[in-house]
């Protein structure tokens, strides 16, 4: 009786496998597949937390946060992690090397200029040839800067700004940008050796607009508070790149968030772990426009809300 239940025992588990088999190879096709990602902090500062806090909540596969000191510490060694997310320039400069070339590199929260910069020293490296290196900047494109530029001032004809010894060589970008919105482009370049109030007074004073960028060659912290000084004092509306210049004084800026940044790498990150191929390094795709009320009151400027600005631009870039 005993052997007679063990043989029909034995017949029911050899049915079953077959139907197992089947149950499994489903699992397995329907489950994705996630690769761990690894992201690398400059350095630990509030700023960067921000940036890996929102890619980590914006992926659905594992991460992990290091600091590339701690890094550093621990030989480069990022076994395991396919996909490495460097957050400021540091990072990125100082990971392009030490990973393997088939490792996904993807610089986040750092200057188009610079990320350009890290890629022409390192132009006959595998990295760069097979295209495993991607980024998204911390700065915005100039034609969204001029856009913004229009809409608060709609009736404006010209448009100033100053370059330094990095920025200088944009300024085919800038008259491009410029032409886009039927303004005329004044710039100058400004060396560390210039007075920046002999240069900059008659530049801002013959315009109706001054743009100032991101170059911290032109705008250290003395110049910048020349700048709004003067165009305080000549009533000219100053458009800033980021909060705090708008916070200082200026009228208004266009700008992405850590948390915005964070968001469209790990959509990146997320298109590369579903398959498709590294796109080309970009600038932010989101971004908030914000103004100062007080700075346009004493211009005696009408100029439409942060929402009603933020949404214009969106829609002219669709």
């Amino acid at each position: 009786m005993l052997i007679k239940s063990s043989v029909t025992l034995h017949k029911i588990k050899w049915r079953f496998i077959p139907l197992l088999s089947a149950l499994f190879a489903l699992i397995l096709s329907t489950s994705p597949v996630y690769a761990e990602s690894l992201i690398v902090l400059s350095r630990q500062s509030d700023t960067y937390q921000k940036v890996a806090d929102s890619i980590q909540a914006n992926l659905s596969s594992n991460t992990k946060i290091v600091t590339l000191q701690k890094l550093e510490h621990n030989n480069f060694n990022t076994t395991g992690f396919e996909h490495i997310i460097a957050i400021g320039s540091r990072a990125a400069d100082r990971l392009y090397n030490r990973i393997s070339p088939s490792q996904k590199l993807y610089a986040s929260f750092l200057p188009r200029l610079t990320y350009q910069a890290l890629l022409v020293s390192k132009k006959d490296q595998a990295r760069t040839k097979n295209g495993t290196i991607t980024a998204v900047y911390l700065d915005q494109p100039y034609a969204r800067q001029l856009r913004l530029a229009r809409l608060i001032a709609p009736n404006a004809n010209t448009i100033a700004t100053a370059l330094g010894p990095n920025s200088k060589h944009d300024l085919p970008l800038l008259e491009t940008a410029a032409q886009q919105q039927q303004l005329q482009l004044n710039s100058t370049i400004l060396k560390e050796s210039d007075n920046p109030i002999h240069k900059l007074q008659p530049l801002i004073r013959n315009a109706d607009l001054f743009l100032s960028l991101p170059d911290k060659s032109v705008f250290n912290r003395t110049t910048a508070k020349w700048i709004l000084y003067i165009s305080f004092r000549q009533r000219i509306p100053l458009i800033g790149f980021s909060q705090k210049y708008v916070e200082a004084g200026a009228l208004a800026a266009v700008f992405s968030s850590p948390e915005q940044i964070g968001q469209q790498t790990a959509e990146i990150v997320q298109q590369a772990i579903s398959g498709s191929r590294l796109p080309e390094a970009q600038h932010p795709r989101y971004f908030t426009v914000i103004t100062n009320e007080k700075a346009a009151r004493s211009l005696n400027i009408k100029i439409p809300t942060e929402d009603a600005l933020t949404q214009q631009l969106m829609e002219q870039e669709r």
